[in-house]
C-alpha cells in the first residue's frame, strides 16, 4: 500500500482558487452587461417601429379622406394638432365630409380609437399631421412624432420646432405625396 501526502504531485487535487472565481464572475457580469444594453437598443428600435406603423396608417387614412372627396381636397390644407380631449365628430354634418373628417383625423393622431386601459395609444407620441399643398392638385401628407433615438433632423416642416429646437433630432416625419387626378373638372 502507498500512501502519498496532501502536497505531492502524484495526489493532490486542486481546485477553483478564489480569485479564478471573481475573475469569472467579472467576465459573467460584463456580459450580461452587454446583453441588457442589447435588449434596451431593441426595445428601443421596437417603439420605434410601433411609431412608424402608427403615423403609416394614419397618413393612408388622411390621403384616403381626400382622394374620396377631391373637389375639396384643398379644404384639407393645415395643421392638425390633437387636443387633451377626444372631439366629438358626430355633431359635423356628415353631407359635408371636410369638418367630420378634420376631426376624425384629430383624434386618430391623438390615438383615440385604441386605449390602454385609460391612455390612448393608437398613435405615435406627441403626434400632429400636416397637410400641405406643394402645387396645383400635389398634396403632401404627413405625421410628425417624438422618436425616442435621436437621429438627423427630418426635413420636413411637419412638425418642426413642435417639441423643441433641443429635440429636432428626435422628431420623426412619415409623409406620402397625393395628386388629384382632374380629368373633366
Amino acid at each position: 500500500m502507498r500512501l502519498t501526502r496532501p502536497g505531492s504531485a502524484c495526489g493532490h487535487v486542486r481546485g477553483f482558487t478564489l480569485i479564478e472565481v471573481l475573475i469569472a464572475l467579472i467576465v459573467l457580469a460584463f456580459g450580461m452587461l452587454a446583453l441588457a444594453r442589447g435588449l434596451g437598443r431593441s426595445a428601443q428600435g421596437e417603439l420605434e417601429a410601433q411609431q412608424r406603423m402608427q403615423a403609416m396608417t394614419i397618413v393612408a387614412e388622411m390621403a384616403s379622406r381626400i382622394a374620396n372627396n377631391p373637389r375639396q381636397a384643398v379644404d384639407y390644407v393645415g395643421d392638425y394638432v390633437p387636443g387633451n380631449e377626444v372631439e366629438d365628430c358626430t355633431q359635423f354634418d356628415a353631407a359635408v365630409p371636410v369638418p367630420r373628417d378634420r376631426c376624425e383625423w384629430r383624434n386618430r393622431l391623438r390615438g383615440a380609437d385604441i386605449f390602454d386601459g385609460e391612455r390612448a395609444i393608437g398613435a405615435p407620441i406627441a403626434s400632429r399631421g400636416c397637410v400641405i399643398n406643394t402645387a396645383p392638385n400635389v398634396y403632401v401628407i404627413a405625421v410628425a412624432w417624438q422618436g425616442v433615438l435621436p437621429t438627423e433632423p427630418a426635413d420636413s416642416p411637419c412638425g418642426q420646432e413642435a417639441f423643441g429646437a433641443d429635440n429636432e433630432n428626435t422628431r420623426r416625419v412619415y409623409s406620402t405625396t397625393l395628386q388629384i387626378a382632374t380629368l373633366g373638372v
